[in-house]
C-alpha cells in the first residue's frame, strides 16, 4: 500500500491514509485491523494497527508513539508516497450494521484503543439510524486525546461522549469506571439497557479494571480487542531446526522447521492452509493444540492460563524446542 496522506492527530499520534497499489478498493468490517511488515536495521518486524475509518471511506490507521517502540517510532516519520507491506484486513472485534436494528452501544476506549472504536462508532451513526452510542474515552490529558475534534463534531442526541482524563480525575480504575457509568445513567435519565452491546479496547490495566466493573453489573455482551506490545516480551532462546508433524483437516504432514522459525511460518512455507490473522500473538486466530513435544513461545501473548494448561499454543509466535506434533482445529 502507498501512504497518500499524513495527518498529525496529537504530538505523539499520526494517521496514515493508505491506497492499495493494485488500485482495488480495500474492503473491511468496522473494527478490523491491518498487520504491517516493516524492516528496521535489516530485521522484519510485524505490528497490527486498527483501521479507524468508516468502511467505504478512504482507509487510514492511526499510530501512537510507544516508548521504546521500534515500529511505532519509525512510522511517525513516514511521508506521502511511502510504501508499506500489509496483511489483512483481519480481526473479530467487529460490528456489521443492520439498518433496522435499534439498540445502545457502550464503547469504552483508552489511548490509541480509540482506533477500532472510532470505526465502530461511525458505522453505528451512519448505518444504524435507530441506534445510539455512548463513548467513554480515557486519556492522560486533552492534548493526547486522539480524534478529539472529530468526536466533538459528531456529538448529537445519538452520541454521548464522556472524556476521562488522568490529569483531571485519574485513570479508568474500577472506582472511576463505576462512577462514570452512574453519572452517564443519570444524564441519560435511564439505566443502560440490559441488551446494550459493550466494546472495550485500550491498555491492559484499563481493560482489566473496566471488565471487572462490567461483569459485576451483569453485562452479558462484551467485545474486547487485545493487542500485546512485542516490546514488552521477554527474549526467548534461539531454537534449532526441528521436525514437526501437523494434523490439519484430517490429514497429517511432516514439516521441517528451520532454526528460529515459527510453526506458522514453517507451515505456510510448504503450502499448508494454516489459519492466522494478526500473526503477532495478539488475536489467537492461529491457536493450535500441542499434542507432543515442546515449544518456546513469545511471552506475553493473548492466550489465557487455562488455554495454556489445555495444551494450546499460538503458531505465529511459537518455535519448536524438540520434535513436535500439533493439531490445527477445524
Amino acid at each position: 500500500m502507498r501512504v497518500v496522506r499524513v495527518v498529525h492527530e496529537t504530538p505523539n499520534a499520526v494517521s496514515l491514509y493508505l491506497e492499495p497499489l493494485d488500485g482495488q478498493p480495500l474492503t473491511h468490517v468496522a473494527g478490523q485491523f491491518l498487520s504491517f511488515d516493516v524492516r528496521i536495521e535489516g530485521t522484519k518486524l510485524r505490528r497490527a494497527y486498527s483501521l479507524a475509518n468508516l468502511p467505504g471511506e478512504p482507509p487510514f490507521v492511526t499510530v501512537k508513539r510507544v516508548a521504546g517502540g521500534r515500529v511505532s517510532n519509525a512510522l511517525q516519520d513516514l511521508r506521502e508516497g511511502a510504501r508499506l507491506d500489509v496483511l489483512g484486513p483481519a480481526g473479530s472485534f467487529t460490528l456489521e450494521p443492520r439498518a433496522e436494528r435499534a439498540r445502545t452501544y457502550v464503547l469504552i476506549a483508552g489511548g490509541s484503543g480509540i482506533t477500532p472504536i472510532f470505526s465502530i462508532l461511525q458505522t453505528v451513526l451512519k448505518r444504524e439510524p435507530r441506534s445510539r452510542v455512548v463513548l467513554v474515552y480515557g486519556n492522560r490529558n486533552a492534548a493526547e486525546t486522539i480524534f478529539r475534534e472529530r468526536l466533538e463534531r459528531l456529538r448529537s442526541d445519538r452520541l454521548v461522549v464522556r472524556h476521562v482524563l488522568d490529569d483531571d480525575e485519574g485513570p479508568l480504575t474500577p472506582e472511576t469506571t463505576a462512577r462514570v457509568l452512574d453519572e452517564l445513567e443519570g444524564a441519560l435519565r435511564t439505566k443502560l439497557p440490559s441488551d446494550a452491546a459493550f466494546y472495550l479496547c485500550g491498555p491492559t490495566p484499563m481493560m482489566d479494571a473496566v471488565r471487572g466493573v462490567l461483569r459485576a453489573r451483569g453485562v452479558s455482551e462484551l467485545h474486547e480487542e487485545k493487542f500485546v506490545s512485542p516490546e514488552s516480551r521477554a527474549e526467548v532462546a534461539a531454537t534449532l531446526p526441528q521436525d514437526c508433524r501437523v494434523t490439519l483437516e484430517g490429514r497429517t504432514r511432516d514439516v521441517a522447521v528451520k532454526a528460529n522459525q515459527t510453526l506458522l511460518d514453517a507451515g505456510l512455507a510448504v503450502g499448508l492452509p494454516m489459519p492466522f490473522s494478526c500473526a503477532m500473538g495478539g488475536c489467537a486466530a492461529c491457536k493450535v493444540r500441542l499434542v507432543e513435544g515442546e515449544v518456546v513461545a513469545d511471552e506475553p501473548n493473548c492466550l489465557t492460563d487455562a488455554e495454556k494448561q489445555e495444551g494450546w499454543v499460538l503458531a505465529c509466535c511459537s518455535r519448536p524446542r524438540t520434535a513436535c506434533h500439533i493439531e490445527v482445529p477445524s
